[in-house]
């Protein structure tokens, strides 16, 4: 099991987010983990995007309301804003290695600060990250 270290930071995937909002299998680990980062033991970053598609998908204002004041308390938490120039990179980055939009945002941010990814999405398995699962992290 990886140990969360005092210094350590995580950048968080959406889908981690998504296991809870939407009660899928992996919820529970999932939830477990996001609780750590909102009493502040576990620190992490979170991209400003994942934000906006979330709130996007849930659509309604008063759906996506709770949520997005309930992130706003979580201690261990930063919300990262990406310029338009990074997410530029991040699409010719994630063109040559055949990820998605939103899988380069998050490859190319990770990348250039040497953070693992907290998510479920095994594309990130043959990159030159590391993808650690929410039951891997211990406090």
């Amino acid at each position: 099991m990886k140990r969360s270290e005092g210094n350590t930071v995580y950048l968080i995937d959406a889908n981690v987010l998504l296991e809870v909002l939407y009660k899928r299998s992996r919820w529970e680990e999932s939830y477990k983990l996001l609780n750590k980062v909102k009493e502040g033991s576990i620190k992490a970053l979170m991209l400003h995007f994942v934000i906006h598609g979330i709130s996007a998908i849930l659509g309604k204002p008063d759906l996506a309301a709770k949520p997005l004041a309930e992130i706003l308390s979580w201690r261990g938490l930063t919300i990262v804003d990406l310029s338009v120039s990074d997410e530029l990179t991040a699409c010719e980055i994630a063109s040559r290695l055949g990820l998605d939009f939103d899988d380069g945002l998050h490859y190319h941010f990770a990348k250039t600060r040497n953070l693992s990814i907290i998510s479920f999405d095994k594309d990130f398995d043959n990159l030159d990250i590391r993808r650690i699962e929410p039951h891997e992290i211990t406090v």
